[in-house]
């Protein structure tokens, strides 16, 4: 990681007096001239001053901008809630081109869990507008069920033409009873990108494999830090309570894929999962589907399936 040099600092006053407090957050004055470009953009010029201060404390850009593009849509951003990231948008538009092949034949119902800002349920929501899905979605959070409400109703007023069956929900996913409190028919596809950092690599540094460290300061460790058992209350309190015929959970690790296709493959025998990775080639989400039925599409969406 680049030193900041007093040089550089230098460098950086000549260009704007606004540059410099970004460097701590950027490294160099090539990443901090876009970041203030974007603050020049998105923000009224009278907040410039004090958006550079916040970066300077390692606050998120998204806080600060407060939206994040997601596919079309741009999510709101408030701190509390985790902010969206490119690696669950990318997993998400790949689903919702599968799923259109679905939902030409059949009305879907979809649940979302862990949903913070709303934002993989309304990006599904919005690509799949002229099948209207029925979706649910729910958060233990209420900063986050609050910002998700708030997503959707921003969408509506955007979208005015586009009829939405969304509903937000407050509920807690070790709750086993969940799936009766929400009060859903029946589930078709469950979604979530759930906490999965575990806790030694959350304290380490980014440089050791770890986590950002303004993310660290900034967002929610609620909806960070997790491993196995947050995957198995997926798959004992909603997967299995459900009769769902697919699922797609995003990751961060190998063996957590791993988990989930043991213990599903314990109390589905009937189902098939898979790997799929992202842009950079990581490990990113594990799919599973009831063989034979009509998300045997969803082989398409994996870089590996398990025998």
């Amino acid at each position: 990681m680049p030193r900041i040099t007093a040089k550089l600092i230098r460098q950086a006053r000549k260009i704007s007096p606004l540059l410099p407090p970004l460097l701590p957050a950027n490294r160099t004055i090539e990443r901090a001239s876009l970041e203030l470009k974007w603050i020049k953009d998105e923000l009224p010029s009278y907040e410039w001053a004090d958006a550079v201060l916040q970066r300077q404390k390692l606050v998120p850009l998204q806080y600060i901008l407060k939206s994040q593009p997601f596919g079309e849509l741009s999510i709101i951003c408030k701190k509390g809630v985790l902010i969206p990231r490119w690696e669950t948008e990318e997993w998400c538009l790949k689903l919702t081109e599968a799923l259109k092949q679905v939902a030409r034949q059949d009305e879907l119902l979809i649940l979302d869990a862990c949903t913070g800002t709303g934002c993989i349920p309304l990006l599904i929501a919005h690509e799949l507008r002229e099948y209207v899905p029925q979706i649910h979605a729910f958060d233990v959070s209420g900063k986050a069920y609050d910002l998700a409400n708030e997503n959707l109703e921003s969408y509506k007023e955007k979208y005015p033409e586009n009829k939405v069956n969304l509903t937000y929900h407050l509920g807690d996913v070790y709750d086993g009873e969940i799936i009766s409190k929400l009060d859903i028919p029946r589930v078709d596809l469950v979604t979530s990108n759930p906490p999965y950092i575990p806790l030694e690599d959350y304290v380490r540094s980014a440089e050791q494999d770890g986590v950002e460290k303004s993310v660290r300061l900034h967002e929610p460790k609620l909806a960070l830090v997790g491993d196995g058992d947050f995957y198995y209350a997926l798959i004992q309190n909603i997967l299995l309570l459900t009769e769902a015929e697919g699922f797609v959970f995003e990751v961060g690790y190998r063996d957590q894929a791993d988990f989930v296709c043991e213990e599903v493959q314990k109390n589905l025998q009937s189902w098939k999962v898979g790997i799929m990775m992202d842009g950079a080639l990581k490990v990113r989400c594990v799919v599973g589907w009831k063989s034979g039925g009509r998300f045997d599409i969803f082989n398409k969406l994996c870089d590996y399936i398990y025998d």
